[in-house]
């Protein structure tokens, strides 16, 4: 199970949420562990997973029929009790509902569907059996099937939480008048921020995959190379390992003629960002081709003594301030004067998998940043300077209880490949 339930259980009592609605892909794949086809198409209002606070209530996970006739193969595929499915109805006379003559929370079916039943199989039969046995419960639409969910948790007249509070004016709109919906987008980012054991599963996985792919191209790296050629090498090394590259951002002395292509004597920077079931691996290195000017050199052992500070400041409790400013402290005395930027950020479903100002919320606004044990953070390290170039470091760490687990290597280095003349 992706969801940590018991840090969601006490952020909806600290709330006073009688439940969440998940309508964005992410936040109900995370609920309930599923991802359909309409999901990967990034289509919100089409899918939905809801979570009662009471933990007698049934969570109910909303699906297209389609969908929902997939869980006889894959019952797995969720472990929400409750699916509730909807369907749009086809007649071979027209395709809209009669709201007058047909009843939006017990529709028949939608697209039947021909059955040739001289050559069914014994698993067939059991198909349709389990088709025939939901027949007449799909609601006409997913907000129909969620009020359906909700209703069956006994929360009608509930307080809940969404990521997109206008849900909540549709279901009064459709028949529960007293339910209440308040906005919950940072209330799933506090919630996710702490990880589960199976997110941190995902997450050592798509590290590894990050390195191993930004290894390969840090590899690669020749004097002249275009430098969208490591964005194509990144992906399919990604790609190699099951995943999905983000993007692979890589930057020189930005005022050259040629920044297009990698030169030789400048520092190059490499954020490459990548999925893994959803989950981001994100990692920062600097390569140079040809002979590294010292200050380069001397920058960079610098930073590398920024990044030990990492692993031996952070703790639960420890602030992300408080780790800057460690940080920063740490590379300047080390011989580089002029670093002056180091900023953590949590990672997980999103790039920034904590709380982050929204709306009317000014930066700030949503209090420290805190360190929690299973969190999985980043602590991104940039400096660019106007006619000298760039550095980027970052590795993704894991929260323990007395202290830190780097899932990449941590090996910041500065990695020099051979110039234009060998």
């Amino acid at each position: 199970m992706l969801l940590n339930k018991d840090r969601a259980y006490a952020i909806m009592d600290r709330e006073g949420l009688d439940g969440l609605i998940a309508t964005s892909p992410i936040n109900v794949y995370y609920l309930s562990d599923y991802w359909g086809a309409l999901m990967r198409m990034r289509r919100t209002f089409y899918n939905y997973a809801f979570l009662p606070r009471d933990e007698t209530a049934p969570p109910a996970l909303i699906v297209t029929g389609v969908e929902h006739v997939r869980f006889f193969h894959k019952p797995e595929l969720t472990w929400m009790p409750s699916i509730q499915s909807y369907v749009h109805p086809i007649y071979l006379d027209r395709r809209d509902f009669d709201p007058d003559v047909e009843d939006p929370e017990h529709v028949e079916y939608g697209m039947k569907w021909p059955i040739n039943h001289e050559t069914l199989s014994p698993r067939d039969e059991q198909y349709l059996l389990f088709q025939e046995s939901h027949r007449g419960n799909a609601s006409v639409n997913a907000l129909y099937a969620l009020k359906k969910a909700i209703a069956e948790a006994g929360l009608s007249a509930g307080n809940l939480g969404s990521d997109d509070p206008r849900v909540g004016p549709w279901l009064q709109e459709i028949g529960l008048p007293d339910v209440q919906v308040s906005d919950a987008t940072t209330t799933f980012r506090d919630i996710r921020m702490v990880k589960s054991p199976d997110e941190i599963a995902l997450m050592r996985k798509v590290a590894l995959m990050n390195q191993e792919a930004l290894d390969v191209v840090l590899d690669s790296i020749e004097v002249g190379m275009p430098r969208d050629e490591l964005d194509l090498i990144y992906n399919v090394e990604v790609a190699k390992r099951g995943g999905k590259a983000i993007y692979l951002n890589t930057g020189q002395n930005g005022t050259h003629h040629a920044m297009g292509t990698v030169l030789e004597g400048e520092s190059i920077t490499f954020d490459g960002l990548c999925e893994y079931k959803n989950y981001l691996g994100d990692l920062g290195r600097v390569a140079v081709c040809g002979e590294p000017k010292p200050e380069l050199v001397r920058r960079m052992k610098a930073l590398e003594v920024g990044c030990q500070t990492v692993l031996e400041v952070v703790k639960p409790g420890v602030t992300g301030q408080e780790v800057t400013s460690a940080v920063i402290d740490a590379v300047r005395a080390a011989g580089f004067p002029g670093f002056f930027f180091a900023t953590p950020h949590s990672i997980g479903l999103e790039h920034s998998d904590h709380k982050i100002p929204i709306g009317p919320t000014l930066p700030g606004g949503n209090g420290p940043f805190v360190f929690e044990e299973n969190m999985i953070f980043s602590l991104d390290m940039p400096y660019y300077e106007i006619g000298w170039g760039n550095l980027h470091v970052e590795d993704q760490i894991l929260v323990t209880a007395n202290g830190v687990e780097p899932l990449t290597n941590c090996d910041t280095s500065l990695r020099v490949r051979p110039g234009a003349s060998r």
